[in-house]
């Protein structure tokens, strides 16, 4: 009997064949399907990692934005809703944290995400920052000559993108934007304002240490002359006069310490607050005799020097930057300090 049991065991393979064949088809396409699965899971490209929620109060932070990574100080508000972006920069000391410290009231009023970055001496030296970044001054054959930046390549750009990119973060790629600077941030957003097309809904300059008179003759960067159209030209200049730019002179903001004096500079004025109040005024002279539309604004505050600790926290330059708000009528003393007619210049130097 022993001899039987191979011709057994071909017997029950052979009916397995027989009967099992759909349920081995079926086993056999799970197993395919299965490794295609894997397969698929292995080769995909990872989805890149949702940005986490802005806690409320102060921050810093890396951003990369237009191929550049920007350190950035933020300050949100404890709002149940964000009413804005406020983008502050800081002066020559590069102290983006300083700045916005000193513009938290202006949030705090404002409902408003605060946000200031880095534009550190090595990679944003005068030109790159003060002067605006739209070109750059090389030297040829023992001349200094001035050679425009391509439109993406600015730092008017690069602050562009920095905005859109903290806005899409909020969730909210429409929501308004403000542009504030102090002295050598005001210096590039004046530039700023004269040759980047943008959709600020202010800018304000504060105390800067030049300006770009609204004048085609005068050299770049104290005025629009020798700049191409485009980004310069009559199309700049009438974008220009009609910008919602807002300046503000501080009252004893007079002394020349540390006050920028090139030629150029010179011809605006002897000081910043006379330099403030001349440009304002051949803005408006140049947009009447042409007929175009003016959207320049000039605040004085008084009883202050060039400093930005306490002209950030003054009712005058919140005015400028928010307008008039609901939370600021609900809460007009919120951390707003009120002209002192007795003046002094205790603000924190910048």
């Amino acid at each position: 009997m022993p001899t039987l049991r191979p011709l057994r065991l071909l017997f029950c393979l052979g009916f397995l064949l027989q009967n099992c064949r759909p349920l081995l088809r079926n086993l056999l396409s799970m197993s395919r399907t299965a490794v295609a699965v894997v397969l698929a899971l292995a080769t995909a490209s990872p989805r890149p990692a949702a940005a986490e929620p802005l806690p409320s109060g102060r921050s810093d932070r890396e951003v990369a934005v237009a191929g550049r990574v920007l350190r950035i100080a933020v300050y949100r508000p404890d709002c149940r809703d964000i009413e804005r972006l406020i983008v502050v920069f800081h002066g020559s000391d590069q102290n983006p944290m300083l700045a916005r410290d000193n513009a938290v009231p202006i949030a705090e009023a404002g409902c408003a995400l605060l946000v200031a970055p880095l534009f550190d001496a090595e990679h944003f030296g005068r030109w790159a920052y003060q002067f605006g970044g739209v070109g750059d001054v090389i030297e040829t054959a023992g001349r200094r000559r001035f050679r425009l930046r391509l439109p993406d390549a600015t730092t008017g750009a690069l602050v562009l993108a920095l905005v859109d990119h903290l806005r899409r973060e909020a969730g909210r790629p429409g929501m308004p934007y403000v542009l504030l600077g102090h002295s050598a941030g005001a210096q590039f957003l004046s530039r700023f304002a004269a040759l980047e097309p943008n959709g600020a809904s202010r800018i304000v300059v504060a105390n800067p240490g030049s300006h770009v008179t609204p004048d085609l003759t005068v050299r770049f960067p104290y005025g629009l002359g020798g700049i191409p159209d485009p980004p310069g030209g009559e199309a700049a200049l009438q974008r220009y006069l009609a910008a919602p730019l807002v300046i503000i002179a501080a009252e004893r903001d007079v002394g020349r310490t540390g006050l920028l004096r090139t030629p150029g500079a010179e011809r605006q004025g002897q000081t910043r607050r006379e330099r403030a109040v001349r440009t304002f005024e051949a803005a408006r002279q140049a947009a009447a005799e042409r007929g175009w539309a003016f959207g320049w604004k000039f605040i004085t505050v008084g009883g202050l020097g060039h400093g930005s600790g306490r002209l950030y926290a003054r009712p005058e330059t919140a005015e400028a930057v928010l307008g008039s708000t609901a939370r600021q009528r609900e809460a007009p003393d919120i951390r707003l300090l009120p002209h002192d007619p007795r003046g002094g210049d205790s603000d924190i130097p910048r």
